[in-house]
């Protein structure tokens, strides 16, 4: 209700993140970030690949120990 957002954080697993794309795109703000973590390393392309499909690209990608996080903005 309170939408359109400036941030939003996920620490979730790729698949739910996948699933909501759709929904957290909706309601980020243009130019808004979206961070996105709890994601293995070899997933995270397929992550960012969704995200891009509904206007969020990549801004910056960090791993550590196995885990991929994601910070992208809307465009």
């Amino acid at each position: 209700a309170k939408a359109p957002y400036d941030l939003i954080v996920a620490n979730i697993l790729a698949g739910p993140l996948i699933s909501m794309a759709g929904q957290l795109c909706a309601v980020l703000d243009d130019g808004g970030y979206v961070i996105l973590s709890g994601i293995l390393d070899e997933q995270a392309e397929d992550v960012r690949a969704v995200y891009e499909q509904h206007g969020a690209n990549l801004v910056e990608q960090h791993s550590q120990d196995g885990g991929a996080t994601l910070l992208l903005q809307k465009t």
